[in-house]
């Protein structure tokens, strides 16, 4: 039986994760405050039913004052970075019961089985993973493991939905590739396009987030991959958006060091080496312990994004670029 009878902080509740979370841990019954550094542009949802605070999560005094002020029962931070977590760990210690952060399944590559799962090898630098990530988590499962503090993982794979710009199979966050696939331009994919893509949705991540909240102690020092069910290839990724934008346009198959000859100006290498690397999770750990319960595949996922850039104008000749919402970057930002 989950609880949510509890005290719950936000940090980041204007971003398109965070918000994600604040709705649903309202709508489950918990009382919410949300901090945010103020206004922006970024995709969100309604934001009614929790109590709203402008201040920075990096300020010690803000933080301190934060601790002093309120009784939290769990504090979620979705973009966390060290300095972060160990300001939440010196100011909140002692004080709450869960410290959820938010991570990526870029720990793991080059996937050594599949699909992989939590227990797959992710701490040492392969030069594929995130070693950012890498680096980030190991700090804060230790802070569990040598002082206990309540520290909990999530680990999306690809996030996906409306409010960004979806990846594409050159390997970003690129407007310009949909724009092509809407004008029926060929595009490229890198290998032979078997390679696997598993995208989770933006709100089926929220929704992880709250059932954890609504669990016991049983998912501290816990890392959980969060995803769709089920891996893609990219040539069934490319069929599916496609699909959507009604276009004819065609794929060439290509290594991934001729497609960044031919785009320099558009592909990054090292994101193309990465999207070449399969991409495929099991998330019954997450299933199990958590009851989480993912609504969308990963092609239901890549059809609202594109829905929703379609709806955004993102894909209008000439209006993409100036209409991008700040929150959507182009380049993952992770590595």
């Amino acid at each position: 039986m989950r609880d949510y009878r509890k005290n719950v902080l936000v940090f980041g509740a204007t971003g398109e994760i965070g918000s994600r979370v604040l709705r649903g841990c309202v709508d489950a019954g918990c009382r919410v405050t949300g901090v945010s550094r103020g206004e922006n542009s970024r995709h969100r949802v309604a934001l009614d039913g929790a109590e709203m605070v402008n201040g920075d999560k990096g300020d010690r005094d803000f933080v301190a004052k934060l601790a002093t002020d309120h009784r939290f029962d769990v504090i979620i931070d979705t973009v966390p970075n060290k300095g972060h977590m160990q300001l939440a760990y010196e100011c909140f210690r002692g004080r709450i019961g869960k410290y959820f952060i938010c991570s990526s399944t870029g720990a793991y590559p080059p996937l050594r089985y599949l699909p992989a799962d939590e227990e797959h090898p992710w701490r040492e630098k392969t030069g594929l993973n995130f070693t950012g990530t890498v680096e980030k988590d190991i700090f804060a499962l230790d802070l569990w493991r040598e002082h206990r503090f309540p520290v909990t993982v999530f680990r999306p794979t690809n996030i996906i939905g409306a409010g960004r710009v979806p990846i594409e199979t050159w390997g970003s966050r690129n407007i310009a590739y949909f724009k092509r696939l809407k004008a029926g331009e060929p595009v490229e994919i890198p290998g032979d396009g078997n390679t696997l893509l598993q995208s989770g949705l933006n709100d089926d991540l929220a929704d992880a987030f709250v059932r954890g909240v609504g669990c016991g102690p049983e998912t501290n020092g816990e890392v959980f991959v969060i995803s769709s069910r089920r891996a893609i290839t990219l040539r069934r990724y490319f069929e599916t958006a496609c699909a959507v934008l009604d276009s004819r346009s065609t794929a060439e198959y290509l290594p991934p060091d001729e497609i960044v000859q031919r785009r320099p100006e558009q592909v990054k290498e090292g994101n193309l080496r990465f999207l070449n690397e399969h991409m495929c999770f099991d998330i019954g750990k997450a299933e199990r312990m958590l009851g989480y319960a993912p609504r969308a595949t990963s092609e239901d996922g890549l059809v609202i994004a594109l829905e929703w850039c379609l709806a955004e104008g993102l894909l209008d000749s000439g209006l993409g670029n100036q209409r991008l919402h700040a929150g959507v970057a182009l380049v993952e930002t992770m590595k």
